[in-house]
């Protein structure tokens, strides 16, 4: 798949290196990975989880092992979101509404039931809690991973269709698709209020660098989250469409398509 030469230096098949900060941070740009048929998320330290099947099967790349991941049956599965915690890789089940801890070797070391949650859809780990979005259940929840207390967060407005969500050093974002509103958050939970996504289609979030890059699936594009002029801008050709991005520090800015 090509990538137009005004946004990237080719290197070879699809990836490249984007030209824009903050992705280059000192002189290290972050480069960019277009992954097809499956979603990558970034898990950091040279690691990264694959996702495939319509989430029924997930692969952690790790070191150079590559762990099938699996939490029952394949009709009962469906991975949607994953983030390191220590050594062990978790994982949001959508279906099940689970978190699962792995260890690395791919054994099941422990799960947190999330019942309560109608459609969970992301999850952010910020030290003892995880976040979590629940799509059709218009709720963020807090989750403290060690006692499972759980509390629910408010916004200053209604969350409408909680869908993804980024963390950085002094914040959570939480992107609604229902009015493609970016709800914002201390890391400990409280609100610093909301503000309406510029783009057409606002369809995901990633922090990169310490700021936030949003998706476009209409216009097929990537943006900064405070701008309007896309970042980087697919070719206007065949069926591909951006359906995820994911990064964490030392890795790749991985996209779904």
């Amino acid at each position: 798949m090509a990538i137009t030469r005004r946004q990237f230096i080719a290197a070879g098949g699809a990836a490249g290196i984007l030209l824009s900060t903050p992705l280059v941070a000192g002189t290290t740009a972050t480069r960019v990975e277009l992954v097809s048929a499956a979603r990558a998320i970034a898990l950091g330290e040279n690691q990264r989880l694959q996702i495939s099947d319509h989430g029924r099967q997930a692969l952690w790349y790790r070191h150079g092992s590559t762990i099938n991941l699996t939490t029952g049956a394949a009709n009962e599965t469906r991975i949607v979101a994953a983030a390191l915690d220590g050594d062990n890789a978790v994982l949001l089940d959508r279906s099940q509404r689970r978190l699962n801890w792995f260890r690395p070797d791919g054994t099941l070391a422990r799960h947190i039931d999330l019942t309560d949650l109608l459609e969970p859809a992301d999850f952010v780990l910020n030290g003892d809690h995880a976040v979590i979005a629940d799509v059709h259940g218009h709720r963020l929840m807090r989750l403290d991973i060690r006692n499972e207390t759980r509390t629910w967060l408010e916004s200053d407005q209604p969350l409408n269709g909680p869908a993804s969500l980024a963390k950085t050093a002094e914040r959570i974002t939480l992107l609604t698709l229902g009015d493609r509103r970016l709800h914002h958050f201390t890391l400990a939970g409280h609100s610093l209020g909301s503000e309406v996504s510029t783009l057409t289609m606002p369809g995901g979030l990633a922090a990169v660098n310490g700021q936030l890059l949003i998706m476009d699936r209409c216009q097929k594009q990537l943006c900064w989250a405070d701008r309007s002029s896309p970042l980087l801008a697919l070719p206007q050709t065949g069926a591909q469409q951006l359906a995820h991005l994911s990064w964490q520090p030392g890795s790749n800015l991985l996209i779904s398509v």
